[in-house]
């Protein structure tokens, strides 16, 4: 009985985003009451009302690194893209539509998002999206792609954070999830077509074959590349050589193509640069990181400003609106910004102050005991569903592997089966969910001036949750009846050797 107790708030959730009768916000905040009301009644742990006032702060706190992205993500896009700053965009050329739109949603956004992290891979391909003059609808869909690659977003914080709590090198994590990413991104590519084909923009057998191509080389790169760098540069490793060579192969720019390039590419090449070397280079990130810190909980994650994205986001954005035209350009973007995201950023609060009290109170952990308890090795088939149940909450994926990580590491101790696999189940499925997420959905249909989608994208995005379940789910069975995936991740590791 506490067990279906204890999974009310989810329930409740599933049920109000599905009826799409409630906004992500409200379905949150009932998320939020419904698991203060469950932890107050039950107390899985003890849990008091001092409690859910200190879960909804720490909720709050760790809103404030994504909440910030959103704002300053929205920022940087009016002030760099804005129509009321520099104009439409120069339309893609007609026979360079299909190609475009492919590499920006399985090239160009997740290598932004793996440089940045943070949904920053959204708002840089929202431009991209709109020059190819898509519907606000498919706009929204078609950049919930720059997301397929999360487990090496931020430079795979999350991977990191996950392989930390499994007792496994931070490698053998990036391989096994990398390895389970490739059927995932295959299956993705084929609603990919749906979707671009409803958008007025279909292929042809030709395109269908370059892509699946394009895809599996991306997939044996990424592969690769966490075998022999790490986890963390794995996903820029991959990405980068093709998107070049995509450029390259498509014939010479002509002077309005250009003239788009430099125009729209500067700011969010100076974005991605200054990142990836206030992440990538010891000494920046040290005095960076020195220079301002604030942790307000002794347990939480301490903020660094000048190494979050949102600061460099608000920064190129300021300087980037000042050098086109006068101030008032910059605060009336700040203005629209706000406007616009408002809503996924209260949408963050309220799933984020959820989550820190199911974990707080010990809801959280007592499911997953209590799925372990019940159904001992056939727990494994749960884990893709609870994985994608938080990173559908929490659109982290460092915050899932930190709730429930530890979990898999008991239950492979536990089952004898394979720990590297079990966790990178949980990773790659964890990661998989954010794109479906509230504050995704809601970030894609505030970056096309349109919040009222919502409810029409969840009604045509599901398949991107439902597909990598279903994978995920399937190779939670194999792994049952025995296979040991040939110990993979040590023999590729060890070509580093």
């Amino acid at each position: 009985m506490d067990y279906l107790l204890w999974s009310l708030p989810f329930i409740g959730v599933a049920i109000l985003i599905a009826s799409g009768r409630a906004s992500s916000v409200v379905a949150g905040l009932f998320g939020l009451v419904a698991a203060i009301a469950v932890a107050l009644a039950t107390e899985p742990n003890p849990f008091g009302p001092l409690d859910a006032v200190l879960a909804v702060a720490r909720g709050g706190w760790l809103a404030l690194f994504v909440g910030s992205v959103i704002f300053g993500g929205l920022f940087f896009r009016e002030t760099v893209s804005g129509d009321a700053v520099l104009g439409e965009p120069v339309p893609i050329r007609p026979s360079l539509r299909r190609k475009q739109l492919y590499t920006t949603c399985f090239l160009v956004g997740p290598f932004a998002e793996a440089a940045t992290g943070s949904g920053v891979g959204q708002v840089t391909i929202a431009p991209i999206l709109k020059s190819i003059r898509l519907a606000p609808i498919y706009a929204v869909l078609l950049g919930l792609f720059s997301q397929v690659m999360v487990s090496w977003g931020a430079l795979a914080n999350g991977t990191i954070v996950g392989s930390q709590l499994a007792g496994l090198s931070p490698s053998d994590l990036g391989v096994h999830s990398a390895i389970l990413t490739v059927p995932l991104l295959l299956a993705w590519l084929g609603v990919f077509w749906h979707i671009a084909a409803a958008a007025g923009v279909p292929g042809t057998m030709l395109d269908f074959g370059a892509e699946v191509t394009c895809t599996m080389i991306a997939g044996a790169l990424l592969i690769f590349s966490n075998a022999m760098f790490g986890p963390e540069v794995a996903g820029l490793a991959a990405l980068g050589p093709l998107i070049a060579v995509q450029f390259l192969i498509g014939g010479q720019p002509d002077r309005d193509r250009w003239q788009s390039v430099i125009r729209f590419g500067l700011p969010y090449a100076a974005l991605i640069a200054i990142l990836i070397a206030t992440r990538a280079i010891p000494p920046v990130n040290r005095v960076l990181g020195q220079a301002i810190a604030i942790r307000p909980f002794a347990d939480g994650p301490t903020w660094f400003p000048l190494l979050h994205p949102s600061s460099w986001l608000l920064a190129i954005g300021l300087v980037t609106a000042l050098a086109i035209g006068p101030p008032a350009l910059a605060a009336g973007a700040l203005a629209r910004a706000w406007f616009r995201g408002r809503k996924p950023i209260l949408t963050i609060m309220c799933f984020l102050a959820m989550a820190q009290v199911m974990t707080i109170s010990g809801i959280a952990g007592g499911l997953a005991k209590g799925l372990r308890l019940s159904l001992g090795p056939f727990a494994a088939l749960a884990t893709p569903l609870f994985a994608g149940l938080f990173g559908f909450l929490t659109s982290s994926s460092s915050a899932t592997n930190g709730l429930l990580m530890p979990s898999q590491a008991a239950l492979a101790a536990e089952t004898h089966l394979s720990l590297p696999w079990l966790a990178a189940l949980q990773n790659t499925a964890a990661a998989a969910a954010t794109m479906l997420s509230p504050v995704r959905i809601a970030v894609g249909c505030a970056l096309v001036g349109k919040p009222e989608l919502e409810r029409a994208v969840y009604s045509r995005a599901w398949p991107l949750g439902v597909i990598p379940l279903i994978v995920l789910v399937a190779a939670a069975a194999v792994l049952l009846i025995g296979f040991d995936g040939l110990d993979i991740a040590s023999r590729l590791t060890g070509l580093r050797n």
